[in-house]
């Protein structure tokens, strides 16, 4: 097998800086032996699905198939597919979660990283970090006028990362933005519209009967949005003026100790349910509960709008109003696709998902405490 100097990928943001010079990666016309049990273990996969993957890729999986040539990218081996694009990397861009903070975009950064290695198009991970904006853009795109590292990128989430964002599109790379907020920045974009998902909360838990409830949501550039909309919601549905006393609304640093003191406040407030917007908070949320002696549900209903790791597996399962995170990284790299292909030709779009009702076991109707 001949490697493939196109193949790079790096993880967090100095690895992704380095990535398109690095030391390690084999030139053109080097000649490099991995031998199975090296593919096997970098794909976690066995070494007979790796032969078959390598020998007779329709024998196979999708999902194996993929992690098999996300291998080879890894190791700098071309995997001998003949339609697979020649020379092409997409930057796959988020920013760096906080310290004791969950990433929201932790299952969409992964099923991106699948799908790109299993079209044949190596992946460079960039960790966006405050301030590195011009330093990882020049890594990604290279001097001015020079041909860039890569050529697309989809970027996740907003701060550091819509700033790389602005910087790659001074240069006109090809790319396309997944974030929950909506600018006017020409850039080509999917915004995970939170709005409607909190209506369907404020609707679910006021058809269980609560007629107090909470917002929690971080104090960011969507906070905003998501409060008026939180606050028409309970206006409409409970035909209520849902000003700041009928419509209580914390806003809360990330962390898992800012969801406790935006719960301690929401509970001190005698909400018997809260919808939290970000899994911090609902960690802190549930926290908060157990340190003031309530049971969620029976105590205080709880609800999470968002993406919220394992939330089938919490004690209780938390009902959540979450997206279809298998179409968004289906739309995105499609789009992605047809800009390559079409440099400066293809329109900006502009489009929101909106998330659905996941019924579990934190919510339920509202009793005395």
């Amino acid at each position: 097998m001949n490697p493939s100097a196109e193949s790079h990928s790096g993880a967090g943001a100095s690895t992704a800086a380095e990535a398109p010079n690095a030391s390690t990666a084999p030139e053109l016309g080097e000649h490099r032996h991995v031998g199975l049990g090296a593919i096997a273990g970098a794909a976690g996969v066995s070494k007979a699905t790796a032969s078959r993957a390598l020998r007779h890729p329709d024998t196979v999986s999708p999902g194996s198939l993929a992690k098999v040539r996300r291998a080879l990218a890894i190791l700098g081996v071309d995997s001998g597919s003949h339609d697979a694009p020649s020379r092409q990397m997409v930057a796959l861009v988020k920013p760096a979660a906080p310290a004791g903070n969950v990433d929201p975009y932790a299952r969409l950064f992964d099923l991106l990283t699948s799908r790109v290695f299993a079209q044949g198009i190596a992946a460079v991970h960039v960790e966006a970090a405050a301030y590195r904006a011009d330093a990882l853009a020049e890594s990604l795109l290279g001097s001015a006028g020079s041909e860039p590292h890569v050529q697309g990128a989809i970027v996740l989430g907003g701060g550091a990362a819509g700033e790389l964002a602005a910087k790659l599109a001074e240069r006109h790379l090809p790319q396309i933005r997944v974030s929950n907020a909506r600018h006017e920045d020409g850039i080509s974009r999917i915004v995970l519209d939170a709005t409607d998902g909190i209506a369907t909360a404020v609707q679910h838990l006021v058809h269980l009967g609560h007629r107090r409830i909470g917002l929690a949501v971080l104090r960011d550039s969507a906070a905003a949005v998501r409060i008026a909309g939180f606050r028409k919601s309970m206006a409409q549905v409970l035909h209520i003026p849902a000003t700041r006393d009928q419509a209580p609304v914390v806003e809360a640093a990330g962390g898992t100790m800012a969801g406790v003191a935006a719960a301690e406040e929401l509970l001190h407030l005698q909400c018997s349910a809260v919808i939290a917007c970000a899994p911090s908070l609902s960690f802190g949320i549930l926290e908060a509960a157990a340190r003031a002696r309530l049971d969620v549900p029976r105590d205080l209903s709880l609800l999470t709008v968002g993406d919220m790791p394992d939330a089938d597996v919490i004690a209780p399962p938390l009902s959540q109003v979450s997206y279809d995170w298998e179409a968004i990284a289906v739309s995105a790299l499609n789009e992605v696709r047809t800009m390559m292909a079409n440099p400066g030709e293809a329109a900006a779009i502009d489009y929101s998902m909106t998330p659905d009702l996941v019924l579990r076991a934190s919510a339920v109707p509202p009793q005395r405490r």
